[in-house]
């Protein structure tokens, strides 16, 4: 969602490092667009769609919590665009949500007052309705909010999104301790990767880890440091959350590491589908490569997503040599594993059985309408039979 700005009514306000983009004809401030940002809003509102939809539809209530509402407003000064936060995001797809809007409750938590006041004039614009705004610390507010949560247990979107280090990793547990939760978090690398050696966050570094193995990776060289980091923290995460996938994102015009998004779920499909939506918007990739990116009209010798079935297709000969699993087995062992999509783990298994290099014994074997399933589906229940 954008909105196409006259460039002569913009202009930048600097103190310091913070930056203001005004607009002549808005009564609130916007703060600039870089594309690691653009990205990370285009994957949550793909997925957050989806999610209220499969979520709603079988629960009376479902929530939304956003950890940093933030000012609530964007502007993508190359192209004069005006965009949205995620609270605005996701009221915008409450409100559009006809059948499902009544069961969405959205609660944000903003420590700066500033930017509470700000995005309320965002929520005003956009002739929205008022949602909760809570001014206060992050852990404190959301640690009340889940003793009512450990009462009355509710499907849960956390989109936590710090501009610092100072989450705390039991916070993240006891948020995924609660049933039907999910969290998407933003790892602040940039920042964890200066601070390493200083000795005064020590205990920041601590809480945020929930260890300190982290300090026998200061000494080492930036590209084992950066794998050994974030191989740490998504083996802290994976104690309490049966899929953790990490999403890397550079800075928009430098070729190294700004941050990467966390999604934690304990749902197989969650995991696959929000794969899906980044790759949507990353040319295929789960990662955004800021200068690196791919040029969309760049032309391929092959095909990106050929060449990542015949990478999946070698990685599960390998992987499954003369064992039968069944599909679901094999999406629940893989999805957050590899950087494959589950459309490529479908597609190399139905070459495979084309080459007969696996067999499929599809269950059931027919329809409901006692028709033999065809080849070309796969199911949950099918069991793959690898030579």
């Amino acid at each position: 969602m954008s909105i196409k700005l006259d460039p002569t009514k913009i202009r930048v306000e600097e103190k310091g490092k913070n930056k203001k983009v005004i607009y002549k004809d808005f009564d609130f401030y916007s703060w600039p667009y870089e594309g690691q940002t653009k990205i990370k809003h285009f994957v949550f509102e793909e997925y957050f769609k989806v999610w209220t939809i499969i979520l709603g539809t079988f629960n009376n209530k479902i929530n939304y919590f956003d950890g940093f509402g933030g000012c609530g407003a964007y502007i993508d000064e190359e192209k004069n665009e005006l965009h949205f936060g995620s609270p605005i995001l996701a009221a915008n797809i409450k409100e559009n949500s006809v059948k499902l809007s009544s069961k969405i409750n959205i609660v944000v938590i903003e420590e700066n007052q500033e930017a509470i006041d700000n995005l309320k004039k965002v929520i005003k614009h956009n002739k929205l309705n008022p949602f909760q705004i809570i001014q206060g610390d992050f852990d404190i507010e959301v640690n009340k909010f889940l003793d009512k949560l450990e009462k009355s247990p509710t499907p849960t979107f956390f989109m936590i999104d710090p501009f610092g280090i100072s989450v705390k990793y039991e916070t993240l547990k006891r948020i995924m301790s609660i049933p039907k939760t999910e969290i998407l978090f933003n790892f602040m690398y940039n920042t964890i990767s200066r601070f390493l050696t200083v000795g005064t966050i020590e205990k920041i570094l601590d809480e945020l880890f929930g260890c300190d193995e982290w300090k026998n990776l200061r000494e080492l060289q930036e590209e084992e440091k950066e794998k050994g980091v974030t191989v740490l923290f998504r083996d802290q995460l994976k104690k309490f959350s049966d899929y953790v996938y990490q999403y890397r994102l550079s800075f928009q015009d430098k070729k190294r590491t700004y941050y990467y998004l966390f999604h934690l779920t304990n749902n197989v499909k969650g995991c696959s589908i929000m794969k899906s939506a980044f790759a949507k918007f990353n040319f295929g990739n789960v990662a955004f490569l800021g200068p690196n990116q791919p040029n969309p009209n760049q032309s391929f010798f092959l095909d990106p997503s050929d060449l990542k079935k015949l990478e999946a297709k070698t990685y599960l000969e390998k992987k499954y040599k003369e064992k039968e699993v069944t599909y679901f087995n094999i999406l629940k062992e893989v999805i957050d594993e590899t950087p494959f999509l589950e459309k490529h783990i479908r597609s190399a298994l139905k070459e495979m059985e084309k080459e007969n290099k696996v067999i499929i014994q599809r269950i059931p074997e027919y329809t409901g309408k006692d028709r033999k399933r065809k080849r070309t589906g796969l199911e949950d229940k099918d069991i793959i039979h690898f030579n």
